[in-house]
């Protein structure tokens, strides 16, 4: 169920809205600025998106581990420095179940997000995230969009990822994030993105806070280690409702390792077998 408006919510809107989400069974958040922490659960796979704060989605759990530590959009309609988009304010969401919408509002500007987790099973090791992205310019002039997505998975706990970026300068459309056969792959459905960064943790956040009119530097590989992955969408928004619309599907894929008291029982197994075989050949 979308929250999506035309315009900005009024207070009368929104108190209406939540009435009829009540009696849905749904859940609406009226409340700019504070912490709303959502989790998303489907066939044995868990997220968990603080919308109220730069940590974002910071948990994804499969197979019982997390796999994440942070992934959130930032953005910025000046020359000035890019800025987490739950600073627009204006917080509404809708979370059922394995969906989240979530809209932030103001007068010049709304950004909605639509989350739609999809396990792949109790112990398969697999899950697909998809994202649905829509930006509305409220304002009576043209608005000049950057739109950043930042990403930092942690594959297996182990801070020993490689990351890579495919595509081109203004063409950008997917990343492989991988740790030996454990991968998170992301693919950009539409549009494709103008710039892309890979880095180590730590470098493409302090160029958030710290780079007027940031251009991501459209270097495409980093590690092994603790790597992060970034992309910049640019869009020139129409007065008074232009829009950016934005499409995209995360696979993660962990390597399914046996429990400690299986690892045993195979282990004793083999150390059987081959004292068996020892004995038939004396």
């Amino acid at each position: 169920m979308s929250i999506h408006q035309a315009g900005v919510f009024s207070r009368k809107q929104a108190a209406s809205l939540g009435a009829g989400l009540v009696l849905s069974g749904l859940m609406l958040s009226p409340v700019p600025g504070s912490a709303q922490i959502v989790n998303l659960n489907s066939a044995g796979s868990t997220a968990t998106i603080d919308l109220g704060s730069s940590a974002g989605m910071n948990n994804w759990t499969v197979n019982g581990q997390n796999q994440l530590n942070q992934q959130w959009f930032w953005y910025r309609t000046d020359n000035g420095l890019a800025q987490p988009i739950n600073t627009i304010g204006g917080l509404f969401y809708v979370a059922n179940g394995n969906t989240l919408d979530a809209i932030y509002q103001n007068s010049q500007l709304s950004v909605e997000i639509i989350y739609t987790l999809i396990g792949g099973g109790i112990n398969s090791g697999n899950a697909d995230m998809t994202e649905q992205i829509m930006a509305v310019n409220h304002s009576g002039s043209v608005l000049n969009l950057n739109f950043y997505q930042y990403s930092n998975f942690n594959l297996l706990g182990a801070a020993n990822d490689s990351v890579q970026i495919f595509g081109s300068s203004g063409d950008f459309n997917a990343v492989r994030q991988s740790n030996g056969s454990t991968a998170i792959q992301e693919a950009v459905a539409n549009p494709n993105a103008f710039a892309a960064e890979a880095a180590l943790s730590g470098q493409t956040l302090a160029e958030f806070s710290g780079t007027p009119a940031l251009m991501l530097n459209n270097n495409l590989t980093a590690g092994p280690g603790n790597v992060t992955w970034a992309f910049q969408w640019t869009a020139a928004l129409a007065a008074n409702g232009g829009e950016f619309d934005l499409t995209k599907d995360k696979s993660l894929s962990i390597q399914v390792v046996p429990e400690p008291s299986t690892m045993a029982i195979i282990a004793l197994g083999v150390g059987a077998l081959g004292l068996a075989r020892r004995r038939k050949l004396a």
